[in-house]
């Protein structure tokens, strides 16, 4: 697969769902390092955005999950600082997030 995105930073908003797990493995697939990134008010959902991260190095990806306090601007600047600081840059930021329960 060429690497469309080869050097380029995606951030991945989600709640560690499956949604965003594809659309992130599709990313690093194309090239891109990526930081997925969502709100985890327990154990099991910060669990799910590193298993996603860790998913994306075994496939040889620069990856980070980083966990948002709250669904404030305060809160969204301070996770893209965070990538900004574990992987140099931001260049697309992308919201995964299902909109209908089936």
């Amino acid at each position: 697969m060429p690497a469309y995105l080869e050097g380029k930073v995606v951030v991945v908003l989600g709640g560690g769902n499956e949604a965003q797990r594809a659309v992130a493995v599709a990313l690093a697939q194309a090239g891109a390092a990526v930081a997925v990134a969502g709100r985890a008010p327990d154990f099991a959902a910060e669990a799910a955005l590193h298993s996603i991260a860790n998913e994306l190095w075994a496939l040889g990806r620069r990856s980070t999950a980083v966990t948002l306090a709250d669904e404030s601007a305060a809160a969204f600047a301070a996770a893209l600082n965070q990538v900004r600081q574990e992987l140099g840059r931001v260049d697309l930021v992308l919201r995964c997030e299902p909109v209908l329960n089936a």
